[in-house]
């Protein structure tokens, strides 16, 4: 087969190695006019060259919009389905359609173009990648935009990849995922148009907005008719929203549905976490399932935490009993029987620890619960803690001895062991609060302070160190720098202003534990110790500190929405078979239709629910607008593109027109004189 002349001067690249013998031709300019002279000479329009490229084809990939306009307005047939064959320089794309090759190269314009004349959005090709993913592995952000705008944004943006059935590791890859990755401005727009307004009057009783979740919560899935793999070309969803009894969790894995949400993808992004459609998923998550599970759970904690916390606070220590004389007894973990201590345990005590006991049993028989669901991901930092207050509650409360039984005294390492699981609980506390978006900020705060200190705890301790050595050395007489443990301690606290200036330095010259010896070493040490770390030292931690607070109120509202994502994530992953009941993928909202309760907390100001609707309806409709008029700007620019082509066109036929009367005027030997104009 050869290569046509219309070809030729469509042809993408001037420098093709292929068409080097042709390439004085394809550098002739206006190639859009001289395809309409071609066009109008009867040239065929679905020609094909030797490497199978018709001239829509060349002209698509080379980004000539002149010229693509002219062919497709010639009648150029955009994608031949039942054509299969590679074309050889676009190899890459094999069966690739022209909006392939366009989005692949970047051009926007003709990708609007060639979707006006109807061209298949979703159409893939070997690889299977359709033009927006293409896109996406290009960088083309102006392509995403067009295909997301186009009218028939929603095929491209529906996913038709397969995953195994039960626990794996795969990650779900959508459309979404990647345009949240890439571009999250485009998925933005994304969001817009999962969101319908439907009445004129927003004042309406019946004005509602509806939103559509099927796209950003998008963990089931259908099986194939075997059941050995999920689909998801099929909508898990029946018509009212509600999820299809069959449906299936893309994976069994709790940490792979929670990392891989597109909730928490989007999770450092502020402009997609506070979008209206992200805040009403996470208000229906958070109303439906999240607040009930979370609630309940942090009741049963709190309630474990109290009763262990009464249990000890009202338990005497075993250094601190007193026998029937009313004198001091220190009793040790031999001792399994106290016959001159008369302590009663009361009844409500004992109450106390068996509940203790009963709480902290269910609650290692969750934690073991998620040791099976998520096995070696369960290990962490905050899971071991847990473990170890329950487990050491448990201990605690238990009578190991006849002793412990009759009075309730606890042996000395079950004592020291009370000390630190009730630290540790009430540390925990702080961490399940850290969940709440309201409080978790300050937490949040807490933490930031505390890495950064870490960081800087290297340059701390050596100034401690070396102050204490020093009056470790000098002072090592006095009680608390008689040895070096103590030495460091006492140096810590004097940090804070606890000096003792006084006692130090002017204490009884005759007691040996209260006398100063070097006092030419003493004085411009402390001097310098009071300088450094409790002026210089503690100074720089304050401007850390505050640094560190205010990058966090700088990104509050990000973190705060964050951590709601999270929450509801945690919620929901924890819980597979009640998330299965609560999931949907609409919903209506009615704003104007409040109920006796609602109308009570408005008047009161406890409510702004609608407001937030309102606010948020009219950001959207805000956003709409701008699109739209973004819409008539770029066609307005296409307008103008064309009436560049024809003032082109006309110029090259001006010039076309003055050399042929020239050649006249010469063959006629007629002499032309040009008038200069005033």
């Amino acid at each position: 087969m050869t290569i046509s002349t219309l070809h030729l001067f469509c042809a993408s690249d001037p420098i093709e190695e292929l068409f080097q013998e042709l390439l004085c031709i394809a550098k002739v300019p206006r190639k859009a006019e001289t395809t309409r002279v071609l066009l109008e000479a009867g040239a065929d329009i679905e020609a094909k060259n030797s490497h199978e490229d018709t001239a829509l084809q060349c002209a698509v990939y080379g980004g000539h919009l002149a010229t693509v306009r002219q062919l497709l307005q010639a009648g150029a047939i955009i994608e031949n389905k039942d054509d299969e064959r590679t074309s050889y320089r676009f190899l890459y794309l094999r069966d690739s359609t022209p909006l392939h090759m366009a989005s692949a190269k970047g051009h926007d314009s003709i990708v609007r173009l060639l979707l006006d004349h109807g061209a298949t959005i979703n159409r893939r090709d070997e690889n299977d990648k359709t033009a927006l993913d293409l896109a996406l592995e290009n960088g083309h952000r102006e392509v995403a935009r067009a295909l997301v705008e186009s009218d028939d944004w929603l095929a491209i943006m529906s996913p038709v990849s397969t995953v195994p059935v039960g626990r794996h590791r795969n990650a779900r890859v959508t459309p979404l995922r990647k345009l949240i990755e890439k571009f999250p401005e485009i998925a933005e727009i994304v969001f817009s148009r999962c969101i319908r307004y439907c009445g004129e009057d927003s004042h309406d009783v019946y004005f509602f907005t509806e939103y559509y979740f099927d796209l950003i919560d998008d963990t089931y899935m259908m099986p194939t008719k075997d059941g050995t793999e999920l689909l998801s070309i099929v909508s898990p969803y029946k018509e009212d929203g509600s999820l299809k009894p069959e449906a299936k969790a893309y994976s069994d894995d709790y940490d792979v549905i929670y990392k891989n949400h597109p909730l928490k993808i989007m999770s450092k992004c502020e402009s997609l976490l506070g979008h209206e459609l992200v805040r009403a998923l996470l208000k229906y998550k958070w109303n439906s399932l999240g607040r009930y599970v979370y609630y309940f759970a942090l009741g049963v904690y709190l309630l474990f935490l109290c009763l262990f916390t009464l249990y000890i606070t009202h338990t005497p220590a075993p250094f601190n009993v007193f026998d029937d004389e009313g004198r001091e007894i220190v009793l040790n973990d031999e001792d399994l029987r106290c016959p001159n201590v008369s302590i009663t345990r009361p009844a409500w005590l004992v109450m106390c620890k068996r509940m203790v006991i009963g709480l902290g049993v269910a609650q290692l028989i969750k934690e073991l619960f998620q040791l099976i669901t998520r096995r070696l991901r369960y290990i962490s930092f905050e899971n071991a803690v847990e473990c170890f207050i329950y487990t050491s509650a448990i201990v605690t409360v238990t009578d190991l001895s006849p002793c412990s039984e009759t009075t309730g005294l606890r042996l000395h390492w079950q004592w020291l062991l009370a000390a630190a699981c009730s630290f540790l609980s009430w540390m925990n506390l702080l961490l399940l609060v850290r969940k709440l978006p309201r409080f978790g900020i300050y937490v949040v705060m807490f933490f930031d302070v505390l890495r950064t200190f870490s960081r800087f705890f290297l340059v701390f301790a050596l100034f401690v160190i070396a102050f204490s050595i020093a009056f470790f050395v000098i002072m090592q007489n006095r009680p608390e720098f008689s040895t070096l443990t103590s030495a460091v301690l006492k140096t810590t606290v004097m940090m804070i202003g606890e000096f003792e200036f006084t006692a130090i330095f002017h204490g009884d010259a005759e007691t040996h534990t209260e006398r100063l010896f070097g006092h030419a070493i003493a004085y411009p040490l402390f001097l310098f110790f009071c300088v450094i770390m409790t002026i210089l030292l503690m100074n720089l931690l304050v401007g850390l500190a505050v640094d560190d607070i205010k990058s966090v109120l700088e990104e509050a509202k990000l973190k705060r929405l964050s951590m709601q994502a999270d929450l509801v994530l945690q919620v929901e992953a924890s819980m597979p078979f009640i998330r299965k009941l609560t999931c949907k993928s609409t919903m209506r909202v009615y704003p104007n239709q409040t109920s006796f309760l609602k109308r009570l907390r408005n008047r009161f100001g406890l409510d702004s629910s609608t407001e937030v609707v309102m606010e948020d309806r009219w950001e959207s409709k805000e956003q709409e607008l701008f699109t739209e008029f973004r819409k008539v700007i770029r066609g307005q620019n296409e307008k103008l593109r064309v009436l560049q082509d024809n003032v082109d066109v006309m110029y090259s036929t001006q010039l076309k027109t003055e050399a042929m009367l020239r050649a006249v005027m010469e063959s006629l030997q007629v002499e032309f004189q040009e008038t200069a104009k005033d």
